[in-house]
């Protein structure tokens, strides 16, 4: 499936479970679409277009009443298939036929997940997690593209700049070992012979380790896993790239590590301030990329058409660039390089 052609036939995460409460409806933009997520009565999420056909008012900041949404205009209530359940003032108390076009929504893995019920319906892009970890969630907004964020979240060799001392330095660089090869869906690189980061991170909440892997998987889902010698997960770290308003990025992170002595609580209390700033690195070059990007983009005339170049160390965007254009992999060889990571 080519994600350009169809993107709401993939399931996409719109918010963590949590974020999504029983009384108060939630306001998100999925591809350019506005859509309003709410939970009928019975718990499970629905999503509707942001709009009431009376109006126009926006859903989203109206409110939840006996599972449905209710305009804050003129108070007409829609449940979840998208029927007018209530018109205040009129005779007629619902309609027959759905005012609203209803996108399938599902409530799994922690997240609420959203696509176009009447496309051929894919798996659901999640990773699994095996018992024993703890999981947190992070979320945000960045003006990129998917790809630019993509290519950043699994680029290893930005770390020693961006993320100096919070991931990795400059002047302690180590020789690894780097396999890519593809996936049903995707892409990855699996590192070998990397000790332990020298950054603050890696020091804190890894041990050993043996072998770290960097993923992408259609429609948008970027990963990074840490193994110790014994193959033991110590840090798994899923991000959600959802295309939102043209240019604008939703991102939903969840983290996980391995439950050990620390309680999940206190190690909230640590993790969450500590990538907040690895985020926030990210977030803040990944806008000034972008922006000038398209800065020379509008002055082509001058400069002719300018192209990034990709470098040896570039393991995987090309690879991400083509998936996110064709939905598949051509010409691709599995290889195995040594760099300085």
């Amino acid at each position: 499936m080519n994600p350009t052609d169809q993107p709401l036939a993939y399931w996409w995460p719109l918010a963590t479970s949590q974020q999504l409460g029983a009384g108060q409806p939630l306001a998100r933009v999925l591809h350019g679409r506005p859509l309003v997520l709410f939970r009928e009565r019975d718990g499970r999420p629905a999503a509707l277009p942001d709009r009431c056909p009376h109006r126009f008012a926006p859903l989203s900041a109206g409110c939840v009443r006996d599972g449905a949404v209710e305009c804050p205009y003129h108070g007409w209530r829609f449940n979840g298939a998208g029927h007018c359940t209530r018109a205040p003032g009129s005779l007629d108390e619902g309609s027959r036929a759905a005012m609203l076009q209803p996108l399938q929504a599902l409530d799994s893995h922690g997240l609420i997940w959203v696509r176009d019920a009447r496309l051929a319906a894919p798996t659901l892009p999640c990773s699994t997690t095996q018992e024993g970890l703890d999981l947190f969630w992070m979320h945000d907004k960045v003006r990129c593209s998917q790809q630019e964020a993509a290519e950043n979240f699994l680029d290893a060799f930005h770390t020693h700049f961006v993320h100096a001392g919070w991931v990795r330095r400059d002047s302690k660089r180590q020789r690894v070992i780097a396999d890519i090869r593809a996936l049903e869906d995707g892409i990855e690189a699996r590192y070998s012979e990397e000790r332990l980061q020298t950054g603050l991170i890696s020091r804190l909440f890894e041990g050993s380790r043996a072998e770290s892997f960097g993923r992408f998987r259609l429609p948008g889902q970027a990963e990074i896993e840490y193994r110790d010698a014994r193959g033991r997960l110590t840090l798994l770290i899923t991000a959600w790239l959802v295309p939102a308003e043209p240019g604008h990025l939703q991102v939903i992170a969840r983290i996980a590590t391995r439950r050990g002595w620390l309680p999940g609580w206190l190690k909230r209390l640590l993790i969450q301030p500590l990538f907040g700033v690895v985020l926030r690195q990210d977030k803040r070059i990944l806008e000034a990329v972008s922006a000038n990007q398209q800065r020379f983009a509008e002055c082509a005339e001058h400069w002719g058409p300018v192209q990034m170049l990709d470098g040896r160390q570039d393991l995987l965007a090309p690879w991400i660039r083509q998936l996110l254009l064709k939905g598949r992999l051509d010409d691709f060889t599995a290889r195995r390089l040594e760099l300085e990571l």
